[in-house]
């Protein structure tokens, strides 16, 4: 973390930033609207010791740390949306019938599905938010004991029913698996937490613990293959690193193979994942004609999303919500 030498003074306390880091900051004042200076800025800071009340500082001595960075990030973020009762109803209904006459539906899944018991990693309430010293998706712990939520569920139950075809899964909080989804019609883009694998005879270990080290390098986990002593690697994707390809060669042609691609809880930033779900869309006309197959598409996201002019169907709710209605609707009241 990048750190300020000048003292502050506040509350008749003078301290450096080496003597107590920044936890988060909590609120900002001053300024004039949006042609505001920010060396005019002042800063409600939380210390990561706990030993202080929050402090108000001077932006000018905040330059460069992460936490003024990650305050600037939150405020670039889009406010969340809720359709009322009165219009998510029928858009979830209209979803249904599209999951009905669809032959092949592939879901592409984000943080959102898991919000019920995980934060998100962008939003108001996101990791990214939350914890101003983490800046990568590997260094967000996963709770113990954790069980799928009610979207999870239901898409294993749509699935079982024939309704689905693919999923394909940009978390690595392993909730898809425990779900009890196939694992044969599952690409986990962004890696498992609780798996890893062996460098030389490849195989697969699932455990229960979280396998990452904050420390490793190269994925290393510490620990070696059980059969021939290899060495172990966890399969976590960071920021800027490439997608495993098997898992995404597979998801996009599963894609490819749909008419139906919902997207469920995603925010679409994170690329090449986020435009899967929109590659047919490119497709041209001479071609969907010969195919005899179009593609439609349904983004269901508490946010707007910069694919959200390419959906045929946008609806701003719950994972949980939005994915009860479908499969009450498809599978009756008591589906569960």
């Amino acid at each position: 973390m990048a750190k300020s030498n000048k003292k502050r003074k506040a509350c008749n306390y003078t301290y450096t930033m080496e003597e107590a880091e920044i936890e988060c900051i909590l609120d900002e004042r001053g300024g004039n609207g949006k042609q505001k200076t920010k060396q005019q800025h002042e800063y409600l800071c939380a210390w990561a010791d706990g030993n202080e009340e929050p402090q108000w500082v001077a932006a000018k001595h905040l330059k460069g740390t992460i936490a003024l960075e990650e305050w600037e990030d939150q405020e670039d973020e889009e406010p969340e949306i809720f359709d009322p009762p009165a219009i998510l109803a029928p858009k979830c209904y209209s979803l249904a019938q599209l999951v009905q006459t669809a032959k092949r539906t592939s879901i592409l899944l984000g943080a959102g599905i898991s919000a019920p018991i995980l934060p998100t990693f962008r939003g108001q309430h996101g990791l990214w938010t939350k914890n101003a010293h983490k800046n990568t998706k590997a260094d967000a712990k996963v709770s113990d004991g954790l069980q799928p939520t009610l979207a999870h569920e239901g898409l294993v139950a749509l699935e079982k029913a024939g309704f689905i075809h693919y999923v394909a899964t940009q978390n690595y909080d392993d909730l898809s698996s425990r779900s009890g989804f196939p694992e044969h019609k599952l690409s986990e883009l962004h890696g498992n937490i609780f798996v890893e694998t062996c460098d030389d005879c490849h195989k697969v270990f699932h455990r229960d613990f979280e396998v990452p080290k904050d420390d490793s390098l190269e994925h290393e986990t510490g620990r070696h293959c059980e059969d021939c002593g290899g060495i172990l690697r966890d399969s976590i994707i960071h920021f800027e690193e490439d997608l495993p390809e098997p898992s995404l060669t597979k998801a996009m042609n599963k894609f490819a193979e749909s008419d139906l691609i919902i997207v469920v809880g995603s925010s679409l930033k994170v690329e090449p994942a986020a435009g899967l779900p929109f590659s047919n869309k490119h497709t041209t006309t001479t071609t969907r004609q010969s195919s005899k197959r179009d593609v439609n598409t349904c983004i269901v996201n508490l946010q707007p999303t910069g694919y959200d002019s390419q959906a045929d169907l946008i609806i701003h709710g719950t994972c949980d919500q939005v994915i009860d209605a479908v499969a009450k609707e498809l599978l009756g009241n008591n589906w569960r």
